[in-house]
């Protein structure tokens, strides 16, 4: 079954605010000189560790729209605080269905969340047509004080990193990424790849 996952309410605001920022960049409170730069740097920050761990930091909602139900689980991505809002489909006759939430089993322990149909239930037929199951679902942490110190910690130093190196390349000078320390901060939080 293809399968494919779109955000449709995105997180409210960034983990890392221009305040840590700048006290990373041991800037003063007041010095609001570079503000816009930093807080374009927060947001770059950011996704930066969204694309490397696979799902959102902060909460939002998402849709996973499949062809039809698998033989097995449904993945969904990761996160923190996973819930399932809704499970709909298109039955055999293009009528849309809700599963009802005691039809089917969340395991949200693993770092990719996997949806099971309930015990003595099985998934219902469906048209085979894109979209045909939507599953509507939310993830991620309430809000920047929830968010793991490592991953703040993470964009942090890449906030560093790229203000002090605002080009691509540094000319005169072996140039390499402050990458180690970076990937063992957020190691612990990534969701593995699957084929």
């Amino acid at each position: 079954m293809r399968q494919g996952t779109i955000v449709t309410v995105k997180p409210d605001g960034h983990p890392l605010s221009v305040g840590q920022a700048k006290r990373q960049l041991r800037l003063e409170p007041e010095d609001t000189e570079e503000e816009e730069h930093i807080a374009e740097l927060c947001a770059a920050a950011g996704r930066k560790v969204e694309r490397d761990l696979g799902y959102s930091v902060l909460r939002q909602t998402c849709e996973t729209h499949l062809d039809g139900f698998p033989r097995g689980p449904i993945w969904l991505g990761g996160g923190d605080d996973m819930t399932v809002v809704a499970l709909r489909y298109i039955d055999s006759a293009g009528i849309e269905q809700t599963v009802a939430p005691a039809n089917y089993v969340l395991n949200a322990v693993g770092r990719v969340a996997e949806l099971y149909p309930a015990p003595l239930f099985s998934w219902p037929s469906t048209q085979c047509r894109p979209g045909a199951v939507v599953v509507e679902w939310q993830a991620g942490w309430a809000g920047p004080s929830d968010v793991p110190e490592d991953l703040v910690h993470a964009m942090k130093m890449l906030v560093g990193h790229w203000d002090r190196n605002r080009e691509a390349v540094i000319v005169g000078s072996i140039s390499q990424e402050v990458k180690v320390a970076y990937e063992e901060l957020i190691e612990q939080f990534r969701v593995p790849f699957i084929a």
